[in-house]
């Protein structure tokens, strides 16, 4: 292949690369004004899939148009900067006080989710400083949890008891299962799908178990 050719390819990947990346600045622009977290439910999109697209992945189209509308902006001004940009608010919400507070993911990544005092303390009656975020992956504890959807873990709550969900901390995983106390101080662990089948911990091994936490609160999209 000629050398300029071959020159001319590399310079459109070369743009099509500076394209995409730009493409991401906006659609996080556009997501922040709602927030990221909020921006990926309202439209039905996962987070890992937004993060990725936001990081200058190739986007879906269908995916995109449903971030723009859930964000209250234009699939054009998104994909080809055209037209009026999204503004972010003045001042971020406080994580303390007023009538709204940030619930931190688990994993500290950059953007929590928002929730309303009000609800928050009719709902959970909670310390928000020991709420937490997490999204469930895969189906363990279906049907209650489904993959995919969002759970808030309590930290502060980690004594075994009435058999509970708890997330654990499992060689560098979370793990989520329900909890009871078996005579003898073991315990015993258990899944909501059957076809996991429930582990006994013996004393030792339940002292040696790492609980993140208790699940408090989950939802998810509406399913068909």
């Amino acid at each position: 292949m000629p050398r300029s050719r071959r020159a001319r390819r590399r310079r459109v990947s070369e743009e099509q690369a500076i394209a995409m990346r730009e493409r991401g600045e906006r659609l996080r622009q556009a997501a922040q004004t709602i927030g990221i977290t909020h921006a990926a439910r309202a439209a039905g999109v996962p987070y890992t899939t937004l993060r990725d697209y936001m990081n200058g992945q190739e986007m879906k189209l269908s995916a995109v148009a449903a971030l723009a509308r859930a964000c209250g902006v234009s699939l054009d001004w998104i994909t080809f900067g055209t037209g009026e940009a999204p503004s972010l608010p003045e001042s971020p919400v406080p994580t303390r006080g007023g009538r709204q507070t940030v619930i931190p993911w688990i994993d500290d990544r950059e953007e929590g989710l928002r929730i309303g005092r009000a609800w928050l303390d009719a709902t959970l009656a909670r310390d928000p400083g020991t709420l937490r975020l997490l999204s469930i992956a895969g189906d363990a504890m279906a049907p209650t949890l489904q993959d995919g959807d969002l759970a808030i873990i309590d930290t502060a709550s980690r004594q075994v008891q009435g058999g509970a969900i708890f997330a654990l901390s499992v060689e560098g995983s979370v793990l989520l299962r329900r909890l009871e106390r078996r005579l003898g101080g073991g315990i015993r662990a258990l899944a909501d799908n059957d076809r996991y089948p429930p582990q006994e911990l013996t004393a030792k091994e339940a002292d040696d178990l790492t609980i993140l936490g208790e699940i408090i609160w989950s939802g998810g999209l509406p399913r068909r």
